[in-house]
């Protein structure tokens, strides 16, 4: 059943419908933009590095502190990236995610990037261990009410 909503998810998103009935929307809403399942990217990081997507996955862990951050990862892969929440010009976040959203399919639309040492050191004493090969600033995400995994 995971696997069907999963499914309905990519090919809905593939034809370019926004969202699905229930679907929890944080930060800004973007409409009509071709979702790219992370394995595709992180199979082949250089054609979308530096440019602004909408990535699709399971939320795999979350900023326990404030939701200001969360790990995207695909079903048959440890390998994930980690979606930052936008700050505003004053600072602070502009928008948050709920903690508990651990299993569900999302949707980050931001820019991607390879995320810095230095940068990576701060998140570790959150997530110990789970060290991303690619990030992004998103600008909005997605969450599926359903869990996917």
């Amino acid at each position: 059943m995971k696997y069907i909503l999963i499914g309905i998810c990519l090919l809905l998103a593939a034809c370019g419908e926004s969202e699905l009935v229930g679907d929890e929307i944080y930060g800004a809403q973007h409409e009509a933009v071709d979702v790219i399942p992370v394995e595709a990217v992180l199979a082949e990081p250089q054609h979308y590095t530096d440019n602004e997507i909408a990535v699709a996955g399971t939320v795999h862990e979350v900023c326990q502190m404030e939701g200001c951050w969360l790990m995207l990862r695909g079903l048959e892969t440890g390998e994930g990236l980690r979606v930052h929440v936008e700050r505003t010009e004053t600072g602070e976040y502009a928008f948050t995610v709920p903690m508990d959203i651990n299993g569900r399919y999302a949707v980050a639309v931001g820019i991607l990037t390879t995320p810095e040492v230095e940068e990576e050191a701060h998140y570790q004493e959150d997530a110990p261990g789970v060290v991303p090969l690619l990030s992004m600033v998103a600008t909005g995400v997605r969450i599926s009410p359903e869990e996917s995994i």
